[in-house]
């Protein structure tokens, strides 16, 4: 990685024994601190280089920890899982489910990856944390306290930037009952630990943003997407994944400049 100021960290290692590796600016800094991950699915290959490429673009202020590749193994097998089968993105505690539709794993926390990335996060404490996926195109705040991130991260854009996204804010009630907020369909999300779960020995709250990449970033996000939206996003990167990242660069790298910049 070519930043001038930034400095590599293994936060942890996964079933497979390989490095999970971030790169930290500034890490002197006192908070806000932002926290941008990439790669907790194997094989949502753009968000690793979207990441990458991000960190040599960096304002030399900022105070960033990178985490491009979540799951090493996962990507290492092109799969959504890590080497044991499971989803990372079901393995954190909150609303957490043996039954969940995406492997969840034998317990909360039971694989190295999320433990590696949990224990990070509440040894650094980042205020703001980003987490990429694919393909739901949206920039969605988790947490009503998280609004002003994903709105920040929104503004940074511009009308064409916006054009394949939607945000999504919860309502200011609803987030105040963390069980009725969380979609059900995600139970022992990520973003929903961190957003309705997290609070930090102080009593502070990250604010946590799930940035979902589009499937088409050409087109204007559909208030409903196509159930094939994800095999189309796979089908496109297959046969043309330097004409995807050109697509998304410049929106995502100015959502994650704004939210770097964002001070709360």
């Amino acid at each position: 990685m070519n930043h001038p100021t930034a400095k590599r960290a293994i936060i942890g290692h996964s079933v497979k024994g390989r490095a999970i590796e971030l790169w930290v600016t500034n890490a002197a800094v006192a908070r806000p601190r932002t926290l941008i991950i990439g790669g907790l699915h194997g094989d949502e290959m753009a968000t690793i280089t979207l990441l990458e490429t991000f960190l040599t673009r960096l304002p030399s202020s900022a105070s960033v920890a990178i985490l491009p590749l979540a799951n090493p193994d996962g990507f290492e097998r092109r799969t959504r899982t890590n080497a044991r089968g499971v989803d990372l993105n079901r393995n954190c505690d909150f609303n957490w489910r043996h039954d969940s539709e995406e492997p969840s794993g034998p317990a909360p926390w039971s694989e190295p990856e999320s433990c590696a990335l949990r224990d990070f996060i509440l040894n650094w404490r980042p205020a703001k944390i980003v987490s990429l996926h694919w393909a739901l195109a949206e920039v969605e705040a988790d947490g009503h306290h998280s609004a002003a991130l994903a709105t920040a991260m929104w503004d940074g854009m511009d009308d064409a930037g916006r054009q394949p996204y939607r945000l999504r804010i919860p309502d200011r009630l609803r987030s105040q009952q963390h069980g009725e907020i969380a979609r059900v369909e995600c139970p022992g999300s990520f973003g929903q630990w961190c957003g309705y779960s997290l609070e930090y020995r102080d009593g502070s709250l990250p604010a946590m943003v799930t940035l979902e990449l589009p499937a088409d970033p050409e087109a204007a996000r559909p208030a409903e997407l196509p159930s094939d939206h994800l095999e189309t996003l796979h089908a496109r990167y297959a046969r043309d994944a330097a004409g995807y990242l050109r697509a998304v660069e410049s929106g995502v790298h100015a959502m994650l400049h704004a939210s770097c910049e964002h001070r709360g």
